[in-house]
């Protein structure tokens, strides 16, 4: 699964960094606010693609010696930044946007020539979110779920950007074209937003060890109860998630006549 991330996230870094230069001298040229948002959005995808590319060729290896308790927390604390990445585009993308609604400029003829490169780049998205898919199916971890809802963001936003850019052009001659390109960024950025903040808040319980929901140590609970002449004490549960393993820590005390095969059978 991380050999297959590695090489993914390779092919979408070597994909985005033409892409980021056309779009650059596309914002250049065009001066629209949609296209300097994508500019965020797209200079977002070159780091986090960059950042799973190195990540996946370390955790492709084996590492059991280094970390004998897993990788889950190296992979939250990946899964943190690429969405701290994500989130700060967003966040910049709105705040653009209002700008351009409190002082709206009129779209560029130029912008028909971004709906070209804007195609391209739907076109590569749905490619790469079919393959991120295929990884998350067969390979669940906080990296592969991340970057599945990144590459859904991306295909997500190029899209809207490529209709709201068409609709730009088609009302270039209209004041109301000026509106469209913020308002629908705004949109799309808050709703995309709110994944990220799940996401980290996931992430967060999993590095401060948090425990189990009360309804899954009930169950727990449960199961002793059923077998409460198995043992003679009960003292605690201690339980925390770390990736896509649950460890669970069951403190008893048995009578001094108890068996080794009697306690494993338990």
């Amino acid at each position: 699964g991380y050999k297959k991330q590695k090489n993914l996230s390779f092919i979408q870094f070597l994909a985005e960094t033409p892409s980021f230069i056309a779009v650059l001298v596309s914002a250049i040229l065009s001066k629209t606010i949609l296209v300097f948002v994508d500019l965020l959005d797209s200079f977002g995808n070159i780091l986090r693609t960059a950042m799973v590319t190195i990540l996946s060729k370390k955790l492709s290896k084996d590492l059991r010696f280094e970390y004998n308790y897993g990788v889950g927390k190296i992979e939250v604390i990946a899964s943190l930044i690429c969405d701290g990445i994500v989130f700060f585009g967003l966040l910049s993308t709105v705040g653009l946007s209002v700008y351009s609604i409190i002082f709206p400029e009129q779209p560029s003829d130029l912008v028909i020539g971004v709906v070209g490169l804007k195609v391209i780049n739907v076109s590569f998205d749905t490619a790469f979110f079919v393959k991120q898919r295929k990884i998350l199916k067969t390979h669940r971890s906080a990296i592969s779920e991340t970057n599945c809802a990144a590459a859904l963001a991306a295909l997500l936003f190029d899209s809207v950007t490529l209709v709201s850019l068409l609709v730009m052009w088609l009302l270039r001659n209209n004041p109301i074209g000026g509106y469209i390109s913020p308002i629908i960024s705004i949109f799309v950025a808050i709703y995309l937003m709110f994944g990220c903040i799940r996401r980290t808040r996931r992430a967060l319980d999993e590095l401060t060890d948090k425990t189990l929901p009360e309804e899954e140590q009930m169950k727990i609970l449960n199961i002793l109860t059923r077998y409460y002449s198995s043992y003679s004490q009960f003292h605690s549960i201690n339980s925390h998630k770390s990736g896509d393993v649950t460890r669970i820590d069951i403190h008893l005390s048995f009578e001094q006549d108890t068996t080794f095969e009697e306690i494993l059978t338990l």
